[in-house]
């Protein structure tokens, strides 16, 4: 449904993107401009900015751009009456009732079936577990102790060690092979012969979001073969960069801190001796997209990996995707080598407990993993040791806690603390200028390259430079409109931008940016009306003003002609052209 232009501007204006942004995106404001690391590519210096007065972000880096809706859909894969559902119940402003179109319509169908293909399949596993082919891998749960009623919470079933067993049971349910397809359950053969089931011979753990709905499977094999663990593919329901198991239980949890492990199991183990609030990542490695998953449930985080030289190097991973999602981080490594899972079997629950308790600040994790390094009984350890805790503590937003590490870590070089304040403090200042001058330096980048009041160079140049002055001034946009045809912009959606400036000039008597972006639903269509007011245009004297947007109107009509020259094949054709050529030589618009 195409929702009036009005409510989707009264739901943008309730919702403030600076305030949704910061819920993903730690941000610095300078001036009216907000600045962080970007959410949609990967970079040391700032170079994402949020303006609070013209209600949008744009990436001087990689050029992410959009209002507040754009920026949902970019981070949750949300389409567009999905932002505006989520946006309008955070205001608790009420929709009109919706009337899908045919596309959305079949997708929310396609999406429907596809869950409860996953909960037939679910249902499938569960009973062959219980079946005499389920055997071995029943024995399996037995030997980890797990109880029937977790067993069964859980979902866990077992894919029988046969060819198309799944495939079979769908085909009797009468689904088609093209859904069949679409679940990722059922794979197609190399010969195009036929298809088979993607799980054979595995322990099975469903796969719930959010919601406790079932949306892929994880499978352990039980006898031998390779991968040990393998994943359902990526669907319209699930991928494993964003979901986390267990976490339908940990939400249900109501608790703001969550224990973050490894695998199927340590989660399992963990919930079955009553700490219900952990979660695991799917067999990859932990990223910003699940960082903004439990961003929505969680504040604090513990991370309990395992206690090897692999499960620190995942720990060091994950803590500064974390920490700069806004998390609270603790981290516990269980005693003597032992995972979660052993450690609760040989001493119990309430001495797990005790070990949460006690899990450290990840600052002091930090340390402890680069104090192994080093030889504090050498003066030139000491030295690149101190210096390395330097390095870490600069990053900590709080000088409490700055000053609080740095005494420990005096204590255990027996360096001045006073000295490592100083270095601490070095850093500090030497990132802060780094971040004002990256910042200013891409500013200054995107000003030379795209906005100038001087001729504009480059068609694209030419093209934001008209759509800027028309959206300024009324004026300027009524000789727009009547100069400027369709094919004189390289895009479509160019020209559809200036139509809708033609429409809020004449309803609203105004051209707001944000708003402007609430008329195109696709985030490359909002990413080009935004691109036109990332940076205000310096307009100079308008004798200025009108002499550039002559010769971006020129340059762009010239490009149609040249194109159309290339393309003429009779003397008619050229003829009229030329005439075209004549007429642009002495088109002059005056504002």
């Amino acid at each position: 449904m195409r929702y009036p232009r009005e409510v989707i501007e009264e739901v943008r204006m309730q919702n403030d993107i600076v305030e949704i942004i910061s819920g993903y995106v730690p941000l610095k404001q300078k001036g009216s401009s907000y600045f962080g690391l970007c959410p949609f590519h990967n970079e040391k210096s700032p170079s994402f900015s949020v303006n609070s007065e013209k209600q949008f972000y744009y990436c001087f880096g990689c050029g992410a751009a959009g209002n507040v809706f754009g920026f949902l859909m970019e981070m949750e894969n949300y389409d567009f009456p999905e932002a505006l559902r989520v946006l309008a119940e955070r205001a608790n402003y009420q929709l009109p009732t919706e009337e899908k179109s045919g596309q959305a319509l079949a997708m929310e169908q396609l999406r429907s079936r596809l869950l409860e293909m996953h909960t037939v399949a679910g249902r499938f596993y569960y009973e062959t577990l219980q079946s005499d082919a389920g055997a071995e891998a029943l024995s399996y749960i037995e030997n980890r102790q797990l109880s029937l009623p977790v067993s069964r919470k859980f979902g866990l079933g077992y894919a029988p060690n046969a060819y198309n067993s799944l495939y079979n049971h769908f085909k009797e349910k009468g689904y088609s092979i093209g859904d069949m397809l679409q679940s990722g359950l059922v794979i197609e053969n190399k010969d195009k012969n036929g298809y088979h089931d993607r799980f054979r011979d595995r322990l099975m753990f469903p796969i719930f979001d959010p919601q406790g709905r079932v949306v892929g499977f994880g499978g352990r094999i039980i006898g031998r073969g390779e991968p040990k663990y393998l994943n359902s593919p990526e669907t319209i329901l699930f991928s494993k960069s964003r979901n986390l198991y267990g976490l339908n239980f940990a939400k249900a949890a109501k608790k703001k801190e969550l224990i973050l492990v490894e695998g199927y199991m340590d989660m399992i183990s963990l919930y079955q001796a009553g700490f219900k609030n952990v979660v695991a990542a799917l067999g990859t490695a932990f990223n910003k997209d699940h960082a903004r998953t439990l961003k929505k449930f969680a504040e604090d985080i513990i991370l309990l990996y395992d206690s090897d030289e692999a499960g620190t190097t995942a720990a060091l991973r994950a803590i500064p995707v974390l920490v700069e999602n806004g998390f609270r981080v603790r981290v516990l490594q269980v005693p003597d080598g032992k995972d979660p899972d052993e450690f609760i079997k040989q001493n119990g629950a309430s001495a797990f407990a005790k070990l949460l308790l006690d899990a450290v600040h990840y600052i002091s994790f930090e340390i402890a993993c680069i104090q192994r390094k080093y030889n504090l009984q050498s003066p030139e350890h000491k030295v690149r040791f101190a210096n390395e805790a330097a390095d870490i503590l600069s990053k900590l937003d709080n000088a409490i806690e700055r000053n609080v590490y740095a005494k420990e870590v005096s204590k255990m070089t027996g360096v001045e603390e006073e000295a490592i304040r100083s270095e601490i403090q070095k850093r500090v200042q030497k990132e802060e200028l780094s971040f004002q001058k990256e910042a200013q330096r891409q500013q200054n980048q995107w000003k030379a390259a795209s906005v100038s009041t001087k001729v504009e160079k480059g068609i694209l140049e030419a093209q934001r430079s008209i759509l800027y002055l028309c959206a300024s001034d009324e004026k300027i946009y009524q000789k727009i409109a009547e100069t400027m045809e369709p094919q004189d912009f390289t895009d479509p959606v160019q020209y559809r931008i200036l139509q809708v400036m033609g429409e809020l000039w004449k309803d609203a008597g105004h051209v707001f940016p944000a708003e402007m972006v609430n008329f195109f639903e696709q985030n490359a269509d909002q990413r080009q009306v935004a691109e036109i007011f990332a940076l205000e245009m310096l307009l100079g004297e308008r004798e200025d003003v009108e002499k550039g947007l002559n010769e971006s109107v020129k340059q762009l009509k010239q490009r149609k002609i040249d194109l159309q020259m290339n393309t003429a094949t009779t003397v008619e054709e050229i003829q009229k052209l030329m005439e075209l050529k004549r007429k642009l030589d002495s088109l002059y618009i005056t504002i």
